[in-house]
């Protein structure tokens, strides 16, 4: 029982690696002027490593996630009722892409909010519920971002020339950061030695597909970026 206590309670973390990884097997949907759209995301963590499973509930195409129905969710009730081993609320969240196709399932209620599910990912061991800043995580997903030609981007370029597109900012660690900040951000965020933090207009459209996997890092704040191919 005390390593199941520690690996709930490390479970809080796997916020860090889920920001919308649609299932492989399930309906393709499209969802356009998603553009500083907020959302948020319910994650079910059943059963104890290797056997884990989290599932991913999302309310894209249902709400914007009203703060006073987000705020009156009790994670510890949901996971009570459905069996859970532990229930994790990942947002509030924005989305900076302008469309996002991807392949979803079913929708749940909790609370008076709609979900619908988008993910679900085996965790085979404790360290996969955690995710250090600046670390690469790669997610089993199929889906398509794209940002249109003249929207301002904001990108992560990693040692080595990689680069990551911010696909969503966060309010979960700093509960006041909005979309007129992004900017400044490098005087918020502790890079490490090789990273740079850099804003672009694009000349063109920006589409970044998901073939199967994805690799994500997030920040500080724990805004998530997407690598380009």
């Amino acid at each position: 029982m005390q390593r199941g206590s520690r690996l709930i309670a490390s479970a809080g973390a796997v916020v860090l690696l889920l920001a919308v990884a649609w299932p492989a097997a399930a309906a393709e949907r499209t969802s356009g002027e998603l553009y500083h759209t907020r959302y948020c995301e319910v994650l079910e963590l059943r059963g104890l490593p290797p056997d884990a499973m989290v599932t991913v509930w999302n309310t894209i195409g249902f709400s914007n996630c009203p703060p006073a129905r987000w705020n009156a969710l009790d994670p510890a009730a949901i996971a009570a009722a459905r069996g859970d081993t532990a229930v994790l609320l990942n947002g509030p969240r924005y989305w900076l892409m302008d469309s996002a196709t991807g392949r979803t399932g079913r929708s749940e209620v909790f609370g008076s909010l709609r979900f619908r599910k988008v993910a679900t990912i085996p965790i085979r061991s404790a360290a996969e519920l955690g995710q250090a800043p600046y670390t690469e995580r790669t997610i089993v997903r199929r889906n398509t971002w794209t940002w249109k030609k003249g929207r301002t981007v904001f990108e992560l370029l990693g040692p080595g020339g990689a680069v990551y597109v911010m696909q969503s900012y966060s309010q979960i660690r700093d509960t006041s950061q909005s979309l007129a900040d992004l900017p400044s951000l490098p005087s918020r965020l502790t890079l490490p030695d090789g990273w740079r933090f850099r804003k672009r207009r694009l000349r063109r459209d920006l589409v970044l597909a998901a073939h199967g996997t994805a690799t994500i890092v997030q920040d500080d704040l724990l805004n998530t970026y997407q690598r380009e191919p």
